[in-house]
């Protein structure tokens, strides 16, 4: 008997049923991996097999030493810990089983280990040449996988193969918890006072092959399976309940190396599409949460794709059609549950449809493309070197058929920032507006100045304010051509004519809106000021005397002059 102190715990196996519920018969054989002592007492531990057979309901009980305890050594005064136990199972007539793992204490006293199975047919057919393949499970939580382990060949000399261990496995991880009920309810009850601990389910498999799932004729699906039982942030007790596929890559992309995922798109139509599906028992809104459905689903519904594609699905001989696919995409239902595009990336040539392209064009759909922002200085960017425009066009067409309309652009070079304007079928009219990175200057009009200007509108206040922030600074400057050059002129609305105009050499001239203007103010020569018609002077009060000139003023209808002695002379009769 081994030592009291040692800390041990109960392990079952089975039952093995048939079809119709029969127990099977036929043996276990379990051993340790390694020699050991039990320091207190000097004891030794040495393996060797330990055939238990099956009971009348098919199945084992095994009292072993729990592999993590420690008091265990190699006799020389190194600890002995985490050893395995190989549980080899040989159901009569059937090829044997070999099972490895390790039975930590926090386990629980009485521990279910399942073990994957295969029947001689099904080791056959799976693979001829892997005779001494290994067959690696690994226990729920706790119960750690001894990876590598062989098979023992036996009889014929056949075990269970990488594919059938996975076909297993597979079926156990599957199934697990209602055979495991069954099992519970066909084996002995366990003795009064003892606690069933944790059931040591098999939580990995190596294989060490491809893995084919269903056929072309028979195709099948793959389910990870997750549960809920693990509860939610801040409920008690919380643990991980999700299942995962979990990738590992180390090579870089040289030859396609790293390509952890391939979607393998059999027909030019196919899609591989990644899908998101929601289904939930109570909706959040009394009408169900989806715009679609009358009332709320029963099932899972498709509320996102992400995947790729090459060719229309309706008419795959359409260039013009095909132009529109050739893209990964992201995919979100409209109001009628119809998955439409929102963002895609071509991967076809925007001109011939061909796959490959020096150029590709990412392009939403039926989508807002928004840029939030925060403190940390969000921003929008086109980014590319100085000897290159850097565009942002406004057009009426996707693709290299280009129709902008309107073009913001920082010109290459200097990179001063352009409005441009165009035509229909790509032709540039003009630049309306810039700005000099340089010195800041704003041009409206264009370089050619062939638009059509600056217009301000105002609701009452004034429209249009300068101010000059130094002693002697300039408001505006109107540079002409010649001197006929128009630097100001006004209109009242409906008029036929500008009533007022200043031409850039000082000429002012006046009408009534009607007909040309009739009167006008310039100057004559050196020191003199000249008009073409009579000047009217109205008729005021003597006014105060200029002490260094004098005033010419019409008094009662009679034209005087008051000198700068203040002496005034009536040059004129009423």
């Amino acid at each position: 008997m081994l030592p009291s102190q040692i800390r041990t715990a109960t392990v079952r196996l089975g039952p093995f049923l048939d079809d119709l519920g029969s127990p099977w018969t036929g043996r276990v054989t379990v051993r340790s991996s390694a020699a050991r002592v039990w320091d207190a007492s000097g004891a030794t531990v040495h393996p060797r097999p330990a055939v238990v057979a099956l009971d009348e309901h098919g199945g084992a009980t095994l009292r072993l030493p729990t592999t993590d305890q420690p008091g265990f050594s190699d006799g020389a005064g190194r600890p002995v810990t985490s050893w395995s136990y190989t549980v080899t199972l040989e159901l009569d007539g059937e090829p044997p089983v070999r099972h490895t793992f390790r039975l930590p204490g926090d386990e629980g006293d009485d521990v279910r280990v399942i073990i994957p199975v295969t029947t001689a047919e099904e080791a056959t057919a799976a693979a001829p040449r892997d005779e001494t393949a290994a067959a690696t499970t690994a226990a729920a939580p706790g119960a750690l996988p001894v990876p590598g382990d062989p098979v023992v060949a036996a009889g014929a000399g056949r075990g269970l193969t990488r594919r059938a261990a996975f076909r297993a496995g597979a079926m156990v991880l599957g199934t697990a918890a209602a055979v495991v009920a069954g099992q519970q309810g066909a084996a002995a009850a366990p003795a009064r006072g003892s606690r069933v601990g944790s059931v040591l389910l098999p939580a990995a498999q190596t294989i060490d092959d491809d893995l084919v799932v269903g056929s072309a004729a028979h195709p099948h699906s793959l389910f990870i399976r997750s549960s809920a039982a693990g509860g939610t942030e801040g409920g008690p007790g919380i643990f991980d309940s999700t299942g995962r596929l979990v990738l590992e890559t180390y090579q870089p992309h040289f030859q396609h190396f790293g390509e952890s995922i391939r979607v393998e798109l059999k027909d030019p139509r196919a899609k591989g599409m990644l899908t998101y599906r929601a289904a939930w028992p109570t909706p959040h809104y009394p009408d169900g949460d989806f715009t679609w459905v009358a009332g709320h689903p029963n099932g899972p519904q498709s509320v996102a794709w992400l995947g790729a594609h090459f060719l229309n699905n309706d008419d795959p001989s359409s260039l013009a059609k095909n132009l529109q696919h050739g893209h990964i995409g992201f995919e979100v239902p409209d109001s009628l549950g119809q998955l439409q595009t929102r963002l895609e990336i071509k991967f076809i040539d925007p001109v011939t449809g061909k796959i490959g392209t020096d150029k590709t064009a990412i392009r939403t759909n039926m989508a807002d493309f928004e840029v939030g922002t925060s403190q940390r200085g969000e921003q929008l960017r086109v980014v590319g070197g100085e000897e290159n425009h850097r565009d942002v066009v406004w057009a009426t067409r996707v693709g290299t058929v280009r129709e902008p309309r309107w073009v913001a652009r920082t010109v290459a070079g200097r990179s001063n920032f352009e409005l441009l304007r165009y035509q229909n079928g790509n032709v540039l009219v003009d630049t309306p507006f810039g700005v000099d990175r340089a010195t800041g200057l704003v041009t409206v009009g264009g370089q050619r100045g062939t638009s059509a200007g600056l217009r301000v509108v105002r609701n009452g206040g004034i429209a249009l304010t300068v101010t000059p922030l130094e002693a002697g600074g300039h408001g505006a400057l109107v540079t002409g051509v010649d001197a006929t050059t128009r630097a100001y002129q006004s209109d009242v609305t409906g008029d036929a004519q500008r009533r007022f105009v200043t031409l850039v050499d000082g000429t002012q001239q006046w009408g009534t809106g009607a007909a040309a203007r009739d009167t006008q103010l310039y100057r004559r020569a050196v020191n003199q000021l000249g008009t073409d018609g009579g000047l009217f002077l109205r008729s005021s009060a003597t006014p105060a005397t200029a002490s260094t000139g004098g005033v010419l003023f019409v008094a009662d209808g009679a034209l005087k002059f008051r000198g700068s002695t203040g002496t005034v002379t009536t040059l004129a009769p009423a």
